[in-house]
């Protein structure tokens, strides 16, 4: 079963607007969504991490939550 593909239809608009979403009312759903669309660009910068691969993805996914929330 293949995931829903969200990074070909959002435009920049619409990912400001969930950022939005997940920061200002934390939004569970907004967060998910976040997450799911930087999941392959962490995935990718999980392997040059020196450490087991689902520890630094599960890192980088703690330290974009980290960053939204704080409002950056």
């Amino acid at each position: 079963m293949e995931k829903e593909s969200i990074t070909n239809d959002m435009s920049e608009d619409a990912i400001c607007q969930l950022i939005q979403q997940a920061s200002v009312q934390p939004n569970a759903a907004a967060m998910e969504k976040l997450l799911r669309l930087f999941e392959p660009d962490m995935i990718q910068f999980a392997r040059y991490i020196r450490m087991p691969s689902e520890d630094a993805l599960q890192a980088l996914k703690l330290a974009l939550i980290e960053l939204v929330l704080s409002g950056f």
